[in-house]
Parts: structure tokens; C-alpha cells; sequence
């Protein structure tokens, strides 16, 4: 994910609050993600977080997905709590740590609760079919303090629903894949004043034709888009190649009913890296298998990550967050997810912006 530094310093006064307004960063949801299955904006939007997580459905029959989620949640409130994620960075003060990663339980079923799968759960994607299309939604929040003694407080909020579509398929290789960001708006509030921070990707349709895995995007009369929408959409193209990478390796252990994910496992389910979001600590888990009031399985996931980007200006942004996922099977392919947790910029240069807040990522999909 690329990002915009949102902070031109100095920016101490209300003419530098009204700059910051102007050069909110808009990058792609993945993020978070991804998995992110997502993380960046402000410098990051976390699939994952894009932890822009990963975030693709691979097609497959309909479900009672509402009946899914809800199982999943009663199975989750059911677990017991223990040990929080170890991440390497330092605790961020004044801000909310991340949540702690849930620890499996060997908690009794019973014929009011969904039971949990020790076996028999496959997960697996199916192949990418032509013209097989899903919509993901994705909610961001984050609010944080910037400035000399944090004294410019800082809040947006992003809605993001984009439509993917399958182009063309070779032996199962996904080869072509169109991206069209349906709904995109971010509102940004400085000092108590909010104001719409427009999108550049909104309302635009975009072809990504992959070469050897490398992506190729072009908009839809075949031109070359900006840079910025390049790498943005970028990213979000790599999402079926990640989430097929992670639905195999849940695939392998649903048969056990929980296990951990090894390390790039996790970073796929978080959308994977690229040359500006780093992911230097990355767990996840299979918590349990559930099946529903209908026969519906679905896959608890608990997720932890530590992500750093870094802005134009050599600032660094970090975030830290934590949550879970849940995951339908036949064919496997992601519900929704929720991440949050603090987050800090870090300036290169001893006067530059400094910052401290927390950020909240949910995506869901719609098939």
C-alpha cells in the first residue's frame, strides 16, 4: 500500500489543520485488508490491515450466511480468554491496546449451541470461474492525536464497498480480473470540523490482467491510470492469489478442528507485503470449527498483527490490532472480520509530526 503523508509540517495552527484536511491520505482498503485480511490510511488503511486482510470469496453455492455468522459468534462467546498475542513493539501509551487473541477451548457442546468439528471441514477454494463476481464491504475508523503535545485531534472514516469480477481463467490461473469501487467516501474531522476527503478510486472500474502473477492495470477504455491508482488497485488485485495461499493452509487444519497458521500463512491472510506495508510480527489461528441450526460450517479465526508503513517523508507509521474472522466452507471463502488496536507515527526527523491514536478495520462480503 502507498500512502500520502497527511502531515505537512509544520502544521500547528488552523491554516496547517486545513492543509491536513486536503492531504488525507486515500489508499486501498487492503488491506487489511488484509487482512487483512487489513491498513492504510493516514499512511495506512489495515487487508489485511488491507490489515487490508486478505479478502476474496472463490464462489460456490449460497448459504444462510446470517445463520453462519451467528453460530460463529455464539461459538466465540463461548471461548475462554487467555494469553494476549506477543507483538515486538513497545506498549503504546494513551492509546488502547490491541485485544487479546482468544486461546482455544475445549468448551461442551450442547443441542442449543453449534458443536464444534474436530474433523471433516474442508475450506477449500474453489477455482476461479469466469464472470464469478463477490463485493466487499469495508469499514475503517481511526482517531488519533498529532502535533506538539498531541494537540490537533484527528478523526476519519472510511466506507469502501468494491465489486470484483472474474475475467478470464486458464487451467484455474486466475489471468483477468475487474475491480470496480462502487462506493468509496472518507470523511475527515480536525479540531472538531468535519469535511468530506474525496477518494480518487470512487466510481472508477478498473481491468487487471496478470502476466506471470505480475498485475497489469489499465482503466476501462484501456488506458494507463495514475500511479497512485496503479499501486492501489494493485493491491487489491493480489488479494485471490493471497486468500488461496491461506484457505489451503486452513483447509489442512480444519482437519484437526484448530492449530496455528504458520507465519505465511498468517501474512496472506493479512493480504500479504509489498514494498511499503511491512508485517514484522503475524499470528492467527483456527480457534474452532462450527456448524450451524443447518448443517452451515463456518471457521472461528483469531487474528494478531503488527504493521508498519512508511510515508513519503521517511515517517513510520505502526499499528498493532487484534480479532477475529470467520470463514464459510463449500467453498471455502471469507464472511467478515473485525481488527482493532492502537496505532503510532513516528517522524524521521527530531521536530517532525509525531502521533498517537487507536484504529478500528471490519470488512464483510457480499456474494
Amino acid at each position: 500500500m502507498r500512502c500520502v503523508n497527511p502531515f505537512p509540517w509544520p502544521a500547528a495552527d488552523g491554516a496547517a489543520a486545513a492543509v491536513l484536511g486536503r492531504e488525507a491520505v486515500t489508499t486501498a482498503s487492503n488491506s487489511w485488508k488484509r487482512a487483512a485480511g487489513g491498513l492504510a490510511t493516514l499512511g495506512l488503511l489495515l487487508s489485511s490491515c488491507r490489515l487490508q486482510p486478505s479478502r476474496v470469496p472463490l464462489g460456490g453455492e449460497h448459504v444462510d450466511e446470517q445463520a453462519a455468522l451467528e453460530a460463529t459468534r455464539r461459538a466465540a462467546q463461548k471461548s475462554a480468554s487467555s494469553a494476549p498475542v506477543a507483538l515486538p513493539s513497545a506498549p503504546i501509551e494513551e492509546a488502547a491496546h490491541a485485544p487479546a487473541l482468544p486461546a482455544p477451548a475445549d468448551a461442551a457442546a450442547s443441542q442449543d449451541n453449534p458443536k464444534p468439528t474436530p474433523g471433516n471441514a474442508a475450506f477449500e477454494p474453489r477455482p476461479f470461474a469466469i464472470h464469478q463476481t463477490w463485493t466487499r464491504l469495508f469499514d475503517l475508523e481511526f482517531n488519533i492525536k498529532v502535533g506538539p503535545g498531541g494537540s490537533i485531534d484527528m478523526n476519519m472514516v472510511s466506507h469502501q464497498e468494491a465489486r470484483f469480477e472474474v475475467l478470464g481463467v486458464t487451467n484455474g490461473t486466475l489471468d483477468k480480473l475487474g475491480i470496480e469501487y462502487v462506493v468509496y467516501t472518507s470523511k475527515l474531522t480536525i479540531m472538531g470540523a468535519t469535511q468530506d476527503s474525496p477518494e480518487e478510486l470512487a466510481g472508477k472500474r478498473f481491468v487487471v490482467t496478470f502476466n506471470r502473477d505480475k498485475p497489469d492495470v489499465r482503466d476501462a477504455g484501456g488506458g494507463t491510470p495514475p500511479k497512485k491508482q496503479i499501486d492501489s488497485v494493485k493491491d487489491d488485485a493480489r488479494e485471490p492469489l493471497e486468500i488461496e495461499k491461506a484457505l489451503k493452509e486452513l483447509a489442512r487444519l480444519a482437519g484437526n478442528g484448530r492449530g496455528d497458521f504458520s507465519t505465511a500463512g498468517a501474512i496472506a491472510l493479512a493480504g500479504g507485503e509489498d514494498d511499503d506495508t511491512k508485517v514484522p510480527s503475524a499470528k492467527a489461528s483456527l480457534r474452532q470449527v462450527v456448524v450451524g441450526a443447518h448443517a452451515e460450517k463456518s471457521a472461528l479465526l483469531d487474528l494478531g498483527y503488527t504493521l508498519t508503513n512508511v510515508l513519503e517523508d521517511r515517517s513510520v507509521i505502526e499499528v498493532q490490532v487484534a480479532g477475529t474472522m470467520s470463514v464459510l466452507d463449500a467453498p471455502g471463502r471469507y464472511q467478515s472480520s473485525t481488527l482493532q488496536g492502537p496505532m503510532e507515527l513516528r517522524s524521521a526527523e527530531p521536530a517532525g509530526m509525531q502521533g498517537r491514536g487507536t484504529m478500528k478495520v471490519t470488512t464483510s462480503y457480499k456474494y
